[in-house]
């Protein structure tokens, strides 16, 4: 598929174009990723900046340009400058680390906390397999609305609703997603 067919699919079929720029590019985004992160992030980390760096294309689509360059060469860079971005903010997250030369071991700064990031993580995991749960079209409003920013309009536009159903939809899904989490949270 060309690029310029690829993105205006995108335009006009944001799920299916998405999922074949995603099939084609999603290794070579990973890899990008990987190369830059594997020092200061874990896997989960790393996969969710290549997932960013696709919803980045998508909302920056208007941006891009066949004159510019390739669709790859886009999301390289892309992929590059975001990774490096997260790379630096990892690094200060971490602090200064030094070699203590009488213990010959790693000191870390007290302001890194292991068990809060890993708090963190699990917290952000439940609440992915939580929207998930919620079947359609709660799953597709939440996402859209929560992950993607896009306004009750546009989602109601994309899946043929109208906004007021977009609404109480996506109000009664995060009621939902609160007994999920909360029933999760007590058991």
């Amino acid at each position: 598929m060309l690029d310029n067919e690829l993105v205006m699919l995108i335009k006009s079929n944001p799920n299916k174009g998405l999922g074949i720029l995603m099939s084609e590019y999603m290794g070579l985004v990973c890899t990008i990723v990987r190369d830059k992160l594997r020092t200061v992030c874990d896997d989960f980390e790393m996969e969710s900046c290549a997932s960013d760096i696709f919803v980045e294309f998508y909302n920056d689509i208007d941006k891009y340009s066949e004159e510019k360059g390739s669709v790859k060469s886009f999301l390289c860079v892309m992929a590059k400058r975001r990774a490096i971005d997260l790379f630096r903010k990892k690094s200060k997250e971490f602090g200064n680390v030094s070699i203590d030369n009488e213990e010959a071991g790693i000191e870390i700064q007290d302001t890194v906390n292991i068990e809060e990031g890993y708090i963190k993580k699990e917290q952000k995991k439940e609440l992915l397999e939580a929207v998930n749960s919620l079947g359609e079209p709660d799953h597709e409003i939440i996402v859209r609305k929560y992950y993607f920013g896009e306004s009750s309009r546009q989602i109601a536009g994309r899946l043929s609703m109208t906004v007021a159903a977009v609404d109480t939809r996506s109000s009664r899904a995060l009621k939902k997603l609160k007994n999920i989490l909360t029933s999760a949270t007590m058991a």
